[in-house]
């Protein structure tokens, strides 16, 4: 056993009891990046819509009834906060890199709850056409 890397060890030891007796239930370890058409279907269906973008980015267009949560602000317990029905949550941001790191966020903080992600952010749901708030 490598002494330097503790963690690293414990955490190699919590993945293979993960997937010798598999993870508990309800318990989601991965988000689910999706289309715009996806994500319109979703928000219909009443997934909360958290922006992680910044506060101008925000006040120039926004999708209708999105949360503004910053990136730099990003935490599992501010989203169980804002979430306390523990809805399906839809990540975005410009252009889908910062909602992918928004959604590793949370995870790695052992959010519970199912994660959508808007693949191509704000910038592809724009240019499909979709309702924005501006």
């Amino acid at each position: 056993m490598n002494k330097s890397f503790p963690f690293i060890n414990m955490l190699s030891k919590v993945k293979r009891v993960i997937s010798i007796i598999g993870r508990p239930k309800g318990v989601s370890m991965s988000f689910k990046s999706i289309s715009v058409a996806d994500a319109a279907q979703s928000i219909k269906n009443g997934v909360l819509v958290i922006d992680v973008r910044e506060q101008n980015e925000y006040d120039q267009a926004h999708i209708e009834n999105s949360v503004l949560v910053p990136l730099s602000t990003v935490s599992a317990e501010k989203i169980n906060e804002i979430n306390p029905q523990n809805k399906t949550i839809l990540i975005h941001c410009h252009a889908g890199k910062r909602s992918k790191v928004a959604a590793n966020i949370i995870l790695s903080q052992g959010y519970a709850g199912e994660i959508l992600e808007l693949d191509e952010g704000i910038s592809a749901w724009i240019e499909f056409g979709q309702k924005i708030i501006s």
